[in-house]
């Protein structure tokens, strides 16, 4: 980096904090007023805010609405376990979450009348709840659903015999909401995972039709991974369709390949000049975009095609470029290869699509499939994670001292409801700062003006009737699930009003709840900040360790890649991981940018090494959809002395994001340039009927060229940013 670069602090600093400061704020607005509509379902919204009406209800005819509100407490939290997955998945996970809920809560109740049991309590639950996190978010909300019970039930002290009918009550109002969410099962047994298939399916047909920026990160990714979790979960069932649904994944899976190079070659074709080439490959996705929209149809009505469609749609796809001859350039070579590769995948998913359509239609072995080795061992996770520097190890600890510690304080202060104060500290605490800086303010801010919207309603418009406050219930229940989990402002807005229609039925004023819990709530966001700031997890200091990730997971799946050895699953398991890396470097950036510090450098830093990966994965995915790789590794040297350059230098890049010195130039380029003579001499004069033959030497040209590119400029950025890497990636933690 020259002097000049390195003559003064960046603008950001210069400008002091308040820039910083101010940009969060902004973006906290953005987030607080943005509807996820990936994350909320109106059906499942619908749903579950039945589900919490039905006990309300029960109790309101029975002339016990306390006895309701009890169940729906139970109904309340088992509802945030409606995931998406299969139905016997969806049944395990709810009921699970009722159960632990309920046994909480008799717990809760009957160590009420003890501080120290009642903290113990707390203390294991919340330490639990911070430790789930690893095992991503259905897990984490069944340690969130029973110590959230355990806190607001905790304050409610009963009888041994009493405390067990309490934790039945609130078993029974998560088994009603479990029960709503498996109502179709035995109509519809595979319609999430129909449901799921049909959504990718139609990506990938948007995916066919419109150009793809080879700039930006491989669209699908994260709905491939959702999709593989539906079909894969723990709790799936077996037999012909579910088999075809995995079939069906496999060949998207493929496809998306196929249609990613198709669409580069496209690009390069019109570059060059060749626009009635270009023109040929476009017409073809454009067919195949069609193909994919009839399966994504039949898959979401759930209806076997006629004999006549299915014909139909199988002619489509066996047509595609059948009378359109490409020329004998690199690039239309490997064009044409790959454009037979779509054609065969469109074939074998019109014909799967046949049986995965039609769930129902023939009888289905459900015996558990043996041999499946997990690609998560729960134990192996856990045991990697009781370290020190584990941010869920750190937001466990937080956890566990903080709510129990809160709920003391308050007992003995005589605090009344004071366990909002825990209850807030529950929900705002993150692992990192930046999430619990964005869902304090979101909450605190949603909690004040919910608990103003519900207060006049029920003070003033509604009175005392039961009926209408029940109604009223479901409504803001409804409002927060639709909200979705990323959106703590509307979710807290609902929220709030929703625990004073609640409190109003079991026969608390709503008035009085106005302040006390006003003014919990912002005392329990302040100590979730303040503890992020005692003992910050910056997620600045993440950001290198993601890359890293990255960089190793785009090193593994190179390396499978031309493993003679490497199995279908364990490349179908390296791509996923490859996913999953780029999921969590974005996402990283993303919660950096949200930090009131100054942490500009690495973001510019992770931004440009993000940008350039993009390129990289692209081009590592040209590669494989040859499925030729392992041949090329074997047969060419000068393939493999590219590939096992590109693998080490992969490996000086992860060193480089940890601080370690790396030149500023690599020799890969030498490398690509032998690889593409060594390929050029076998394709002048190759007849065109023989082009697919020779066709993956044209291809390994043109990605190997994006490879050795976006990777000598990953190694150009971090060689540019030297000592401000390596500072940033020492400070570690500190703010």
């Amino acid at each position: 980096m020259s002097s000049s670069q390195r003559s003064g602090p960046p603008t950001s600093a210069r400008n002091g904090p308040l820039r910083v400061i101010g940009g969060s704020i902004r973006r906290l607005y953005t987030d607080a007023t943005k509807l996820d509509r990936t994350q909320s379902d109106p059906v499942v919204a619908g749903r579950n805010a039945l589900g919490l009406v039905i006990p309300l209800a029960i109790g309101g005819l029975l002339g016990h609405p306390g006895l309701g509100v009890q169940s729906a407490i139970g109904a309340l939290q088992t509802a945030f376990a409606d995931r998406p997955g299969p139905y016997r998945l969806r049944m395990a996970r709810m009921l699970t979450s009722a159960l632990a809920a309920g046994l909480t809560a008799a717990l809760a109740a009957g160590f009420g009348h003890s501080l120290a049991l009642s903290a113990l309590l707390l203390a294991v639950c919340a330490f639990s709840a911070g430790l789930l996190v690893m095992f991503g978010p259905s897990a984490a909300q069944v340690g969130v659903a029973a110590t959230g019970c355990a806190l607001i039930l905790g304050h409610i002290p009963e009888r041994p015999l009493a405390a067990i009918d309490t934790g039945l009550l609130v078993f029974a109002g998560g088994v009603v909401q479990m029960l709503l969410a498996i109502t179709a099962w035995p109509l519809r047994r595979h319609g999430p995972e129909r449901r799921a298939l049909a959504g990718l399916y139609r990506e990938l047909a948007d995916l066919a039709a419109e150009p793809i920026d080879s700039s930006v990160s491989p669209p699908l990714g994260e709905t491939i991974a959702q999709t593989r979790a539906v079909l894969t979960g723990a709790g799936r069932d077996h037999g012909p369709s579910v088999e075809a649904y995995r079939v069906l994944l496999d060949e998207a899976v493929r496809a998306r390949q196929d249609i990613l190079a198709l669409s580069a070659y496209a690009d390069r074709l019109e570059v060059d000049g060749n626009s009635a080439s270009a023109a040929t490959l476009y017409d073809a996705l454009t067919t195949a975009a069609s193909v994919l929209a009839r399966i994504a149809d039949a898959l979401a009505a759930g209806r076997t095609p006629g004999e006549r469609e299915y014909r139909e749609t199988l002619e489509i796809a066996s047509g595609i470029g059948r009378s359109e001859v490409l020329g004998e350039s690199l690039t239309e070579r490997a064009a044409a290869d790959r454009r037979a590769s779509l054609v065969s995948q469109l074939r074998a998913m019109v014909q799967t699509a046949r049986t995965g359509a039609g769930e129902g239609s023939t009888d289905e072995d459900v015996e558990s499939a043996k041999g499946v080795r997990r690609l998560r061992d729960p134990i192996a996770v856990l045991r990697a994670n009781l370290d020190v520097r584990s941010p869920a190890l750190r937001y466990a600890v937080r956890l566990g001292v903080l709510v129990p510690l809160t709920d003391i304080l308050t007992r003995v202060g005589g605090f009344d409801r004071g366990y909002w104060i825990s209850l807030t500290i529950l929900v705002v605490l993150r692992p990192d700062f930046g999430a619990t800086f964005q869902r304090s303010l979101q909450r605190v801010i949603g909690t004040l003006i919910g608990l103003l919207l519900a207060s006049v309603i029920v003070h003033y418009l509604l009175g005392d009737g039961v009926a209408p406050l029940i109604l009223l219930v479901g409504i803001f229940f409804f409002g927060m699930r639709l909200a979705g989990p990323n959106n703590m402002g509307l979710s807290s807005i609902c929220l709030s009003a929703l625990v004073v229609a609640l409190l109003s039925i079991a026969g608390i004023p709503a008035h009085t709840t106005v302040v006390d819990r006003a003014v919990a709530t912002v005392i329990g966001g302040a100590i979730a900040l303040l503890a992020s700031l005692l003992f910050p997890t910056w997620e600045r200091s993440q950001v290198a360790d993601r890359l890293t990730e990255l960089m190793g997971a785009y090193r593994d799946y190179l390396q499978t890649m031309v493993d003679p050895r490497a199995t279908a699953a364990q490349r179908s398991s390296v791509r996923s991981r490859s996913r999953l890396a780029r999921s969590n470097a974005e996402a990283s950036l993303d919660r950096a940018r949200s930090e009131p510090v100054n942490s500009q450098g690495i973001l510019e830093v992770g931004g440009a090494v993000l940008a350039n990966s993009h390129r990289l994965v692209h081009a590592l995915t040209a590669i494989d959809a040859t499925r030729r790789a392992r041949d090329a590794y074997r047969d060419v040297p000068q393939f493999r002395d590219l590939v096992t350059a590109v693998l080490q230098q992969l490996h000086l890049l992860q060193g480089a994001l940890q601080g370690e010195e790396i030149k500023e130039k690599s020799t890969l380029r030498r490398f690509q340039v032998e690889l593409a003579a060594a390929y050029a001499d076998l394709l002048p004069g190759v007849p065109i009927d023989r082009a697919a033959e020779y066709a993956y030497g044209a291809t390994v040209i043109e990605a190997t060229d994006r490879l050795v590119d976006s990777v000598d400029t990953i190694t150009a950025v971090l060689h540019d940013a030297g000592d401000d890497l390596r500072l940033t990636t020492a400070g570690g933690d500190s703010a």
